[in-house]
């Protein structure tokens, strides 16, 4: 072979490598192999730390979620066949003053009747009978009876609410006006009270004879 020959093919050799690495060159990466910057946290403790330091930060409580101290809060509990919450029907004083977290007026009186109420909260009245309670009366429209019913709805509203359920004693007990009484099955049961009106004014939720005579311990 001719020196000139030897040259051509050699230049044609390594342009044929240079082709092959262009092309080499051009590939994608493959599937299969790991981005690095998937191990950056692993490999790169600090970059991790630096990456939760660029976080947002947990919304911290302001003053506005907080409960002013004194401020009223409406129960979202309901008055009912069983009590008012926590407070059940056949507690003592005590037991209820403590499932009401807070302490009644007056001084108890175990073989008396009591109506008495907590600090704030003249008109939830709670009534006990030889120690026992078995009445809370209510006269605020911010405590909810058991099925809907509330102070300052109109007597159609309550049986429009308990239909089915209801009955309408004779004797009421605000001259003029009408009881709409829903009776449980043990002589218990709710007691709304209407105005002339038709306006409910009050109710009542207790037990036995408590529950039906108006005057309380009177």
């Amino acid at each position: 072979m001719s020196r000139r020959a030897s040259i051509e093919s050699v230049v044609l050799l390594a342009a044929l490598a240079l082709t092959l690495a262009a092309c080499d060159g051009g590939q994608e990466p493959s599937a299969a192999m790991p981005d690095p910057a998937d191990n950056a946290s692993a490999d790169n403790p600090a970059a991790a730390s630096d990456a939760s330091a660029n976080a947002l930060p947990l919304k911290k409580p302001s003053a506005t979620d907080v409960p002013m101290p004194g401020a009223t809060v409406v129960p979202t509990a309901t008055v009912g066949h069983a009590g008012f919450g926590g407070v059940h029907f056949g507690m003592n004083r005590g037991d209820a003053e403590s499932a009401a977290s807070g302490v009644f007026d007056g001084t108890a009186q175990a073989a008396a009747c009591e109506q008495v109420h907590r600090a704030g909260q003249a008109d939830i009245v709670y009534l006990f009978r030889d120690g026992k309670l078995q009445r809370i009366d209510v006269r605020t429209p911010g405590v909810m009876a058991e099925g809907g019913g509330r102070v300052g709805m109109q007597a159609d509203d309550i049986r429009t609410l308990y239909a089915g359920h209801l009955s309408e004693p004779q004797k009421a007990s605000v001259p003029g006006g009408h009881d709409l009484k829903v009776a449980g099955q043990n002589g218990d049961g709710i007691i709304f009270e209407t105005d002339a009106d038709g306006k409910v004014t009050a109710f009542r939720a207790g037990v036995a004879s408590a529950l039906d005579g108006a005057g309380g311990c009177s």
